[in-house]
């Protein structure tokens, strides 16, 4: 676990993007065992595996095989609000994606 003592793991939740000019709505399910589930307009989308020590996420995914990438993560809005800037990542695909991307935390 990349997590130890009062420092808990920022992003376990549920977190979306606001609707796309087209509708779309993206979702990831950061989960506790160092698991994430993406959803598009609620169908499943990507998964894989993620850890997060301080503010760099690194994340491997069903699309991009055994490529790692790794991302300086940028919390803003009372750290309810999430976008990502690369360090560095070989899938082209999702850095593109990742690096686009502004999630919102999902309240309960």
């Amino acid at each position: 676990m990349a997590f130890a003592g009062a420092d808990p793991n920022p992003l376990i939740g549920k977190w979306e993007t606001k609707p796309s000019d087209g509708g779309n709505v993206t979702a990831v399910m950061f989960k506790d065992n160092n698991q994430f589930e993406s959803y598009k307009n609620n169908s499943p989308y990507i998964n894989g595996s993620y850890t997060v020590k301080g503010k760099v996420l690194s994340i491997t995914d069903d699309r991009c095989g055994d490529i790692t990438g790794t991302y300086e993560l940028i919390f803003f809005s009372n750290s309810d609000s999430l976008s990502f800037q690369a360090i560095e990542d070989d899938c082209g695909g999702r850095k593109f994606a990742i690096e686009n991307t502004i999630l919102g935390r999902v309240k309960k």
